[in-house]
């Protein structure tokens, strides 16, 4: 098999686990590579030097049979944002703190990297959302994809944000709010949960729609259907808004652009290697009853 390594550069613990998985899978006759750290962690790449052929982004899903993110959630995201297009799977190892996409621990992954290794893995498809970024004067700023959110937030710390929200070419309301997320099933758990809104089971294909700290007496999550187009546009006589996919570089729009969100994006596909019990996940994260 041929094996990538994505890994939590800035984090010791991660580039050790790191080290011992490529250890694991070379000598059951497994090939890895490693992708190169982002530009926030370059100044921790010399920690992973030995552990694998280092593979730059751009080349790093080619020819994968399969991902290893090993680090928390936003390390899983980026595996998702480097693999989704070649159709790679991923499997999460998880070294956050709530990790719901990397969701093998770190004391079973021996057993995990076996069951990769014999094939005996499933693989389970997520789907993500499309965005497309429009300035004031129509131009297109921008094209995106997300498997947990896309937010839109403001740059006035003491101004709110201003926006209309359509659904499809109807007006749904007009939300004066800090922020704006529009999630994924799979991003139910992560910044649109924190922000107030509803749990959805990972198996749903639907866009959800939560305002952050909203202004006004409507302040629930709507949730829409795939086919349903989310149209976000800025309103006049504010500062710049901040747009960005799963927490990526975000894009600066001018008051008057519009963001456009629809579901049924090419999905993220997701490696198991037991059954997912979404619901006792989430009681066990949160430490419910």
């Amino acid at each position: 098999m041929r094996i990538g390594l994505v890994v939590h550069a800035g984090r010791e613990a991660s580039v050790e686990v790191a080290r011992k998985a490529a250890a694991a899978l070379r000598v059951e006759g497994a090939k890895v590579s490693i992708v190169t750290p982002g530009d926030d962690h370059d100044e921790h790449a010399y920690a992973l030097v030995g552990v694998a052929p280092a593979v730059g982004p751009e080349g790093f899903a080619e020819d994968l049979d399969l991902a290893i993110s090993i680090g928390g959630d936003g390390t899983f995201l980026r595996a998702a944002h480097l693999c989704r297009d070649a159709g790679v799977p991923i499997l999460g190892v998880n070294l956050g703190r709530l990790g719901f996409l990397a969701e093998v621990e770190v004391d079973d992954l021996s057993e995990a990297l076996a069951t990769i290794l014999e094939e005996r893995f499933t693989v389970e498809e997520r789907v993500t959302l499309e965005s497309v970024i429009h300035g004031p004067d129509g131009e297109e700023l921008g094209r995106g994809w997300a498997l947990n959110e896309v937010s839109v937030e403001k740059t006035a710390r003491q101004r709110l944000l201003h926006t209309e929200v359509f659904i499809d070419e109807t007006l749904f309301a007009r939300i004066p709010a800090d922020a704006l997320i529009l999630a994924t099933p799979t991003g139910s758990t992560a910044y649109a949960l924190s922000a107030g809104g509803p749990v959805l089971s990972p198996r749903l294909d639907a866009t959800l729609v939560v305002p952050v700290a909203p202004h006004s007496l409507f302040d629930r999550a709507v949730v829409a259907g795939p086919t349903e187009e989310v149209r976000v546009e800025l309103l006049e006589d504010q500062a710049p808004a901040l747009i960005s996919c799963d927490g990526r570089p975000p894009a600066q729009v001018a008051p008057g652009g519009t963001l456009r969100v629809r579901g049924g994006g090419r999905p993220v596909r997701i490696a198991r290697t037991g059954d997912l019990d979404f619901y006792r996940l989430v009681r066990e994260k949160f430490g419910l009853r």
